[in-house]
């Protein structure tokens, strides 16, 4: 075996060693870790909610923008401007909740 073919299977016993040791950890539930050591964030189920709660949201500014553009009156100002002031609470509450 030449000195190539050497350090080639070096490179892939090492990266299959390190394939089976991650899979092993995410089977059993210990952290996975970088080549640092360093922890590496699994995705839970809190950020497909987080998710969620923020489609749902968006999809209810839609719905209240679908309603200003077919409203014919002269109150769209006035719903855009309450729309606004929504936005400043949304905004003030988060920060509190952000202090806590």
């Amino acid at each position: 075996m030449g000195t190539f073919e050497f350090i080639i299977a070096i490179i892939v016993v090492t990266s299959v060693g390190t394939w089976l040791s991650n899979w092993q950890r995410a089977k059993y539930g210990y952290p996975i870790t970088d080549e640092f050591g360093n922890e590496v964030r699994r995705e839970e189920g809190t950020r497909a909610e987080a998710h969620e709660a923020r489609i749902e949201a968006l999809e209810k500014r839609i719905r209240v923008l679908e309603r200003i553009a077919t409203d014919r009156g002269g109150q769209t100002a006035d719903q855009i401007e309450a729309l606004r002031d929504l936005d400043d609470l949304n905004t003030i509450e988060a920060g509190k909740r952000e202090k806590i």
